[in-house]
């Protein structure tokens, strides 16, 4: 009788207590990711306060453009588009390499360098390594 009655005393604990545990850490989780976004925001500006000073106020607008268009709503609405445009082929005309290299190539053997003669080890009947 006496486990029955810690068994659901324990649940009803759990039951309780669970999605208390769990909105606290969701909204301390959002707290993070909106300050976290707030602060990717005012790098941004200084960014674009930095070129508008060098004399490049079209790379302050592109920033600022591009800042305006993050979202909080959807952190990963640009990442389609990433995706994309690394696995374009249009990527490779410009010659360099994206993925990486081919990984069944045989490897080379090392080879044993030969002692080399220098003219001074020459005179003397000498080899040089």
């Amino acid at each position: 009788m006496l486990q029955k009655t810690t068994q659901w005393i324990t649940d009803r604990l759990v039951e309780r207590a669970l999605p208390s545990i769990g909105s606290f850490m969701a909204s301390a989780l959002q707290r993070m990711l909106i300050l976290g976004h707030a602060e990717h925001h005012n790098q941004l500006e200084e960014q674009a306060r930095r070129y508008e000073a060098a004399g490049k106020p079209h790379l302050a607008k592109l920033i600022r453009d591009e800042a305006s268009e993050m979202t909080l709503n959807d952190p990963f609405s640009s990442a389609p588009g990433i995706c994309e445009r690394l696995t374009d082929d249009s990527q490779s005309i410009s010659g360099l390499a994206i993925g990486l290299p081919d990984a069944t190539t045989a490897k080379k053997k090392r080879s044993k360098k030969k002692p080399v003669q220098t003219e001074d080890a020459a005179d003397n009947g000498e080899l040089a390594e």
